[in-house]
């Protein structure tokens, strides 16, 4: 499982993040804080396999639940959340697209994520859009899991006006997608992963045919086929 880290470690002090996180100085990644459902650890593994880093980086199953805190890794953590990326200097950082960025900075692949740019802030873009509707899922998952007597009948309607929104509005734009595969495109694909996994009832792809049909030849992309998210 490797070294436990201090409980201020996933903030090093200025000194020692100016010496690991400049230049051509940064530190390697040597541990994900990982699950097999979460869809924003699929986005990471996806990246550190097109980067070359995935077979360096030990994954380390870390429960997290939103209900139940993991004391233990808050820790290390203190929000609880996976990702998280620990550094070879001993940084921890979270956040999927905190964690990407690093990684395609350490290994640039500008397909991934261009360097500059409109085409930059395209990718940004889809992949901000795909995080937030994946943000909301998750919300209204934690609705239908709770006791049937405690749910609310608004609740669940507003999210799936919600999320219809937004899978029709993805619907459109993979139009744009074609056989692009990047950041942006690997969030996508994430999130709609997940609505497999979970939502297997909303049926997405009823209605959006272009979206489902860009969704297969995604996950036949050998790093898809690699971290496909699983029940345990």
């Amino acid at each position: 499982m490797g070294p436990r880290l201090s409980s201020a470690s996933y903030f090093p002090d200025a000194s020692s993040a100016g010496r690991s996180l400049a230049g051509d100085s940064l530190a390697l990644p040597v541990a994900l804080h990982w699950s097999p459902k979460s869809p924003f650890v699929r986005k990471v593994m996806i990246v550190l396999i097109e980067c070359g880093l995935a077979g360096q980086v030990e994954k380390i199953r870390t429960p997290v639940d939103r209900r139940r805190p993991n004391v233990a890794y808050m820790q290390q953590n203190p929000l609880g959340t996976i990702p998280a990326l620990r550094l070879s200097d001993e940084t921890l950082l979270f956040d999927s697209p905190l964690i990407c960025d690093y990684l395609l900075t350490l290994r640039p692949r500008p397909d991934l994520l261009p360097s500059a740019g409109r085409q930059r802030f395209d990718v940004l873009r889809r992949q901000a859009f795909a995080d937030a509707m994946l943000d909301a899922i998750l919300l209204w998952r934690q609705e239908r899991i709770r006791p049937a007597a405690e749910q609310s009948a608004e609740i669940h309607a507003a999210y799936a006006i919600k999320a219809s929104a937004a899978l029709d509005r993805l619907d459109v734009d993979a139009r744009t997608f074609a056989g692009a595969f990047d950041l942006g495109h690997i969030a996508t694909g994430s999130a709609l992963a997940y609505l497999d996994l979970r939502f297997p009832d909303m049926e997405w792809r009823h209605g959006r045919n272009g979206l489902a049909a860009w969704y297969r030849r995604f996950e036949d992309h050998p790093s898809a086929r690699a971290t496909r998210l699983t029940l345990d």
